[in-house]
Order: C-alpha cells, then sequence, then structure tokens
C-alpha cells in the first residue's frame, strides 16, 4: 500500500518534509473526509500515523485509512505503548474530527480511548496539539463545549474553528486543515512584533461596470500574512479584492483603487508603528482620470480612457515609517536575469527597500500559481535565488531571512 503514498509525497511542498503526524479521527460523521485530509497532509510531504477510536471504526473502515496513509491504523493500544512510542514522538497531533465527547475527555483529563491517551501524551510530551471540531451546531453552541476548548487552547492546542451551516459546525475545507497543522511548526520567533501587509490587486473603474486591473490572486499576501501571524506577530492586511478569505487571525482591511490602497497604507503607517511591510500587492501603476458616471452606451465605437501615474507605495512607505524593515516585490515579464535585477535594483534604491523580491510571472509561475521562485536581492547587493517552491515555504523562507537581517539594522 506504501507505493501510492510514495508517489504522491511531497507533490505539492515540502513543508512537512521529515515530520511524523499523527492523524487522530473520533466519531463524528465528518470521518469521512480524513482520508483526503491525510493524502493532503502526504502531498506536504508527511508521514501521516493513523489512529481511530471505536466508534470512528463503526463509520470509517480502517483499510481506507491505511490505504490513505501508507500505515496501519492504531484502533486499540497493545504492549507497545503506541500512545507513548507514537504519540509522545511524533511531531505534531491533529485530531479531526473532534467530538463534543473527545474534546471533554482531553480537556478534562479523561484517558479511555486511544484517541484521548494519545492527545494526554502529546501534552505532556509539548508536541504541537491541533484540534478541528466538527458536531451539531447546538452542541458546538454549548457553554461546555466551549469551555472545554478554552482550557485546550490554554494548554498549547491550536483549535481550527468550523463552519457553522445548515445547523452544523462543519469540519472547515481541508486546506485550512492542513495549513494550521503547518502553522503550528513554526517557529514562534515573530512575538510582539507587528506586520503589515499589502495583498491581491486593485481595480480601476472606467464606468460603473467596467475596470482595468492586474491578474493578482493574493495569495503571496495569503501566505505571507499566514507565515508571520503563525509566528506570533500581529498581522494587518490591506487587501485588493480577491476570491479568497485571509487566514482568522490576521486584521484585514480592503480597498478598491490605487489610491485608496495608497491611502490606507499611509494612514496605517501614521497610526501604527511596524516592524515589517510586505509589500505583495500589485496594484496598477496608473488611476482613470476620466471615469464615466453610470454605465458606458454600448453603442460606441471607440472610447478613450485617460490613465494617470498613482503616487508610488514602495516609494513612500520609508518616508513615512522610516524604522519599518521593507520588503518590497519587482514583478517583470519577459526579460533577462540582468534586466530584472537591475530594475528591481533602481527600484529598491527609489524606496529605500531593505529586501527586493524579483520575479518574472510571463510564465507558468508567480500570478495565481502556488509555486514561485525569486531573486531575493539584499541591501548589500548580495543576490541569492530561491525556488521554484510552494509560496508557504517561500513566505517562510523570506521571514526568517527579514528577521535576521533586520536584527542587524535596527
Amino acid at each position: 500500500m506504501s507505493e501510492s503514498v510514495d508517489a504522491i509525497r511531497g507533490s505539492l511542498s515540502s513543508a512537512l518534509r521529515g515530520k511524523r503526524l499523527v492523524l487522530a479521527m473520533s466519531g463524528g460523521i465528518s470521518i469521512y473526509r480524513s482520508p483526503d485530509i491525510a493524502r493532503l497532509l502526504i502531498r506536504h510531504g508527511a508521514d501521516v500515523l493513523p489512529f481511530m477510536s471505536r466508534e470512528a471504526v463503526k463509520l470509517l473502515g480502517p483499510k481506507v485509512m491505511e490505504w490513505a496513509t501508507g500505515n496501519k491504523p492504531v484502533v486499540g493500544l497493545s504492549g507497545y505503548a503506541e500512545h507513548v512510542n507514537i504519540c509522545g514522538r511524533s511531531d505534531v497531533v491533529l485530531i479531526s474530527p473532534a467530538t463534543a465527547n473527545t474534546i471533554g475527555k482531553i480537556s478534562n483529563g479523561i484517558a479511555d480511548t486511544p484517541i484521548s491517551l494519545c492527545s494526554m501524551v502529546a501534552i505532556g510530551a509539548g508536541v504541537p496539539l491541533v484540534v478541528v471540531p466538527a458536531m451539531n451546531e447546538s452542541m458546538w453552541r454549548n457553554p461546555l463545549v466551549k469551555r472545554n476548548l478554552e482550557t485546550l487552547s490554554k494548554l498549547g492546542a491550536r483549535v481550527v474553528e468550523p463552519i457553522i451551516e445548515e445547523g452544523k459546525a462543519k469540519l472547515p475545507p481541508i486546506d485550512e486543515v492542513v495549513e494550521s497543522v503547518i502553522d503550528s511548526l513554526s517557529p514562534r520567533d515573530m512575538i510582539g512584533m507587528r506586520v503589515l501587509v499589502t495583498s491581491g490587486p486593485t481595480r480601476e473603474y472606467i464606468d460603473a461596470t467596467k475596470y482595468v486591473t492586474t491578474p493578482s490572486s493574493g495569495l503571496t499576501g495569503y501566505y505571507m500574512s499566514r507565515e508571520a501571524a503563525a509566528r506570533g506577530a500581529s498581522v494587518t492586511v490591506i487587501s485588493g479584492p480577491v476570491g479568497m478569505r485571509y487566514p482568522p487571525n490576521v486584521a484585514v482591511k480592503t480597498v478598491m483603487s490605487v489610491l485608496d490602497m495608497y491611502e490606507a497604507v499611509m494612514n496605517e503607517l501614521r497610526t501604527a508603528s511596524y516592524d515589517f511591510v510586505i509589500l505583495t500587492a500589485a496594484p496598477l501603476d496608473f488611476y482613470v482620470a476620466n471615469r464615466e458616471r453610470g454605465k458606458l452606451d454600448s453603442s460606441m465605437e471607440r472610447v478613450l480612457v485617460e490613465m494617470r501615474q498613482a503616487p508610488k507605495i514602495a516609494r513612500d512607505v520609508k518616508r513615512v515609517s522610516p524604522r519599518s524593515f521593507l520588503i518590497g516585490f519587482k514583478a517583470e515579464v519577459g526579460i533577462d536575469r540582468k534586466e530584472l535585477v537591475e530594475r528591481a535594483m533602481k527600484r529598491m534604491r527609489e524606496g529605500n527597500w531593505d529586501m527586493a523580491l524579483a520575479h518574472d510571472v510571463g510564465g507558468s509561475l508567480g500570478f495565481g500559481s502556488l509555486l514561485d521562485s525569486y531573486l531575493m536581492i539584499y541591501g548589500s547587493g548580495e543576490i541569492r535565488e530561491v525556488g521554484p517552491m510552494s509560496k508557504r515555504e517561500l513566505s517562510r523562507l523570506v521571514l526568517t531571512e527579514a528577521i535576521r537581517l533586520r536584527s542587524s539594522l535596527f
């Protein structure tokens, strides 16, 4: 059974490469999503070891999880003391789904199932615990369940909020579950720091229904903000219109036009002190000066649109907040490496950036892609090539370097 697992391991990223994860399943109907969660964890490089309660086995055959993970599920404890030798030595224990019963047992120190025993050992051994509740909405809103979850949070567990719909507290998208596992393994080296991230595109309206924009998806901003928050930072995202939700533990301020984004960033920097400013957004460099009120008549044969240069966020950040460590992005299309470096360094000097990330977005990487590669340009002139790799991995690498460099500057 391991052959199919080895074939997909690390196919999306290496964020969990070399990590040993316990997927502990209690007996909730949401268990039907467990094979997909396991496979996605493996696609990020993990080795997944399934634990199943007696009730879980009634809802999902252990053979399915053995196929999904390449490892035989633990459905009862033996003389090997699996709860100690597996859970106590794993990198993360993920409980998904976590029923109200399981949550109550763990938070109150009751260890009478493989899942509760595994979790008790993990907490005692300092292994990160990620809890994904799923239950009826009335149970989810029960103050006793809330109290039990608060107890687990105080013990260091990461609780992934469910999606409330149709009278149920359902598992969130599996991407969110897996990203929360990755979050739990991030170093906590940004506690007490503030990070401002710009993200996504801007829209410059020609009339009430038509606009000019860029193809930015906001994915780079999403992963930069997620990684910073996972490392303990207080994160604010100023985002143009994107088709996704940002992480639940970051503050998001939405804007529409390039002028809106400029003003939002400058106001934020005037009112708060930020340790890092990360400019992942791809705002238009121009705004429409002759926007039509209402809707253009479709019978018109020709429409002239006047666009004027907008103020540049990347140029003015340091004027307002000189002690912020500034990371700027330079995206180009169809130019050689030498020209890309020259253009990035020119922009770097104009805005007094502390680090530049230059990339060519004309191919399969960049806008809208989960993968990217950068030329990481330092203030000293040193250039480092990174990628292609997942944007989450790139975010981790960039922030690690930024923290190191900032410590030598300020």
